[in-house]
């Protein structure tokens, strides 16, 4: 049975984040045009070790963040695959997400742990962790998104010339990024979201995280603009219009989510004709303490 409690620790959350300073951030529109993240790829990066941090040139460099930084784990038993972990949006370290990854190397398979763009080591000089990410700058966004979209990929390709399954594991914001690469005509085999933002219009309309940039822009002089002017914009950032081209889908939720609305993720798995996966959790106790979620993982990962 879900608790109005764990919806409560997302509340907290965002609550904590605005005591924050941040300065004005103007809104800036964006046309409604498709994502730049499905077109063919460039040269692959080199092969990555088996075991312990690399980094290699982005396949879609930006001012400041020309390379990927990514972890590498072995799988754990016999291999029989690779996965490509995507954490969540102002992860505060890797650390945060090795349950995430020693779950899919006992599933018998590699993993890479990319970090997002604008993220840790990432970050702009004297810019924390994630805040060049997320932003009301709708081109901003779009930019970063892609640029993690083409990464997932790009790591796909690298992982299928080794053999064997590869599986995309998107948290939070990296399940979006996920959702996308799953769509592409390159598409792992396997990807699995956990708590997706899978419509970023009902975030900004109907959350703390949304009212937060709303506020940012409007004390920039530039406030975003009604919700019927400001969806289409956002709409191409939604992965329920397009057709899933990757073989298996696990789309997890948490009922008492107040950062992720579950009801959009409910909405993609019907998109993608999966079965979404729903547990009484919040946003944060679902990435981080949910048993159950990581056990029907641990499942789907090992094809069961």
């Amino acid at each position: 049975m879900a608790s109005p409690l764990h919806g409560l620790v997302d509340v907290f959350a965002i609550w904590t984040e605005d005591r924050r300073r941040r300065a004005p951030a103007a809104f800036r529109a964006r046309a409604p045009a498709p994502l730049d993240c499905f077109g063919p790829l460039g040269p692959l990066p080199s092969a990555a070790p088996e075991e312990g941090p690399w980094r290699a040139p982005s396949p879609r460099p930006a001012d400041g963040d020309r390379e990927m930084s990514v972890v590498a784990r072995r799988a754990r038993g016999a291999r029989r695959g690779t996965a490509i972990l995507v954490p969540p949006w102002k992860v505060p370290g890797l650390g945060a997400v090795t349950g995430w990854a020693r779950l899919a190397a006992g599933a018998g398979l590699d993993v890479w742990t990319l970090v997002p763009p604008r993220h840790l080591d990432r970050a702009a000089p004297g810019i924390r962790s994630g805040e060049g990410f997320v932003s009301p700058d709708l081109g901003a966004l779009a930019a970063a998104l892609e640029q993690l979209v083409v990464e997932v990929r790009a790591l796909a390709q690298l992982a299928r010339a080794r053999g064997g399954e590869v599986a995309v594991v998107g948290l939070s914001l990296g399940a979006l990024a996920a959702a996308l690469a799953a769509e592409a005509p390159d598409a792992p085999d396997a990807a699995a979201l956990v708590a997706p933002p899978a419509d970023l219009a009902a975030v900004i309309r109907a959350t703390g995280i949304g009212r937060r940039y709303a506020a940012l822009a409007a004390r920039a002089g530039t406030p975003m603009p009604a919700e019927a002017a400001l969806a289409p914009m956002l709409a191409p950032f939604r992965a329920d219009a397009r057709p899933r081209t990757a073989a298996r889908a696990f789309v997890a939720a948490g009922r008492e989510d107040r950062i992720a609305p579950a009801a959009d993720a409910i909405a993609l798995a019907r998109a993608w004709s999966v079965e979404p996966r729903l547990y009484p959790r919040g946003h944060l106790t679902l990435l981080f303490a949910c048993r159950a979620v990581r056990r029907d993982l641990a499942a789907f990962l090992a094809g069961a």
